[in-house]
This record gives structure tokens, C-alpha cells and sequence, in this order.
């Protein structure tokens, strides 16, 4: 079985919880002397086989690195790490799941090979807005209900409104429509800060 680790957390010493994320659950894992084993690390990709004992938590067994050449770029593994925790977080009530999620992270993985990590990790964030349904449309302040003009203010979630209704970054419309429908290249580095900003307060 293949998975993303989607957090670790210590017991024991050095022993693991490991939350995994496969092509449809997530598992919470128990890993003897899991400190002590560089690959159990948020964020790789594991081949690993689950020991279920009826009375206990599961076991992570026998796991194996599944790698990717740019996890050697700090910058690129760092930008993933803080995706991976915040979509731990968004899933944290979850144990069954759509595939969606796993192949999610699979075309990140694949995106981070070439693309600036950001600009990478704000794409993959509007594809998840866009398959649970939470893609705004930007039509109306949140506020005021009134029509938006193309400033507009953005918080988190990607919830939207005009620059006097409510607090936040101030974004052009156009440009933010563009990203949504994953045209995020045309962003401004700029852009991509702020949003990168918004992301930071939660999925």
C-alpha cells in the first residue's frame, strides 16, 4: 500500500502516531521506534504494510521511501511540508476518502518538479477549492451582498467582499478569477505572497 505521511507525532520516546494518507483512507499508525527512522518524515511518500491487531491501534510496517529528486531542495520540501499540514488539519475528522485527495498530491509531486513551489502549491490549492465545491465565484461582497468591482478583499477560505465590508488582502478580481480557473502563472509575485498569506491561515 502507498501513502502520503500527513503527520507524526511522538509517544514513548521514539515511537510514532503516523497519520497516512492513502488512494481512499486515512490511517492513524502505530510505529515502534519511529524517531529513530529517517523516512517517516511529513510529507514522503511511503510503501508500507499495516499489522492490525482487533484490540490495538495498527502498525506501520516495513515502510519504504518512495521518493522525488526535488525533495533535495529545501525550499520545494518546505512549501510541501506546510501544504500537507494544512490539509492535515482540513481532513482531520476524516478515515474514508476520495481518491481525489491522493491523486491530488501525486500531480503535486509531479508539478514541484518544475514549477516555483508556491506558485505550485496555490495551483493545487485552487484544484481543491474547485473539487469540494469551494470555488467562489467573486459576483458579491459577503458583507454587503452588493456586486463586487474588479478590487476586491480576500480572506481565508477565499472568501471575498469589497475593500470597506471587510479585512483582508486586496486582490484584482480578474486576476484572482484567472488562478481559480488554474491559470495561476498570470498571478504577480506580489499576488502570489499575499495569497500564499491567505493559504497560511487555512485550507
Amino acid at each position: 500500500m502507498q501513502g502520503f505521511i500527513l503527520s507524526t507525532q511522538r509517544v514513548r520516546d521514539e515511537d510514532l502516531l503516523v497519520r497516512i494518507l492513502s488512494q481512499t483512507h486515512l490511517y492513524t499508525l502505530y510505529r515502534f521506534y519511529g524517531a529513530r527512522h529517517s523516512i517517516i518524515h511529513l510529507g514522503n511518500k511511503i510503501d508500507f504494510v499495516i499489522e492490525q491487531d482487533l484490540r490495538e491501534i495498527g502498525k506501520l510496517r516495513e515502510p519504504i521511501h518512495l521518493g522525488f529528486t526535488w525533495e533535495a531542495e529545501s525550499s520545494k520540501r518546505y512549501y510541501w511540508q506546510q501544504y500537507l499540514k494544512l490539509l492535515n488539519q482540513h481532513l482531520r475528522d476524516v478515515n474514508s476518502l476520495d481518491s481525489f485527495y491522493f491523486n491530488h498530491l501525486e500531480r503535486g509531486t509531479t508539478y514541484l518538479q518544475k514549477e516555483e513551489p508556491k506558485r505550485c502549491i496555490l495551483n493545487l490549492y485552487a484544484r481543491l477549492l474547485s473539487f469540494e465545491g469551494r470555488k467562489n465565484p467573486l459576483t458579491t461582497c459577503l458583507v454587503c451582498e452588493r456586486e463586487l468591482g474588479d478590487e476586491i478583499v480576500l480572506g481565508r477560505g477565499i472568501i471575498c467582499g469589497h475593500k470597506g465590508c471587510l479585512q483582508g488582502e486586496s486582490f484584482s478580481k480578474s486576476h484572482i478569477l484567472q488562478w481559480l480557473d488554474l491559470q495561476g502563472e498570470f498571478l504577480e509575485d506580489e499576488e502570489v505572497e499575499r495569497l500564499w498569506n491567505i493559504l497560511m491561515l487555512g485550507l
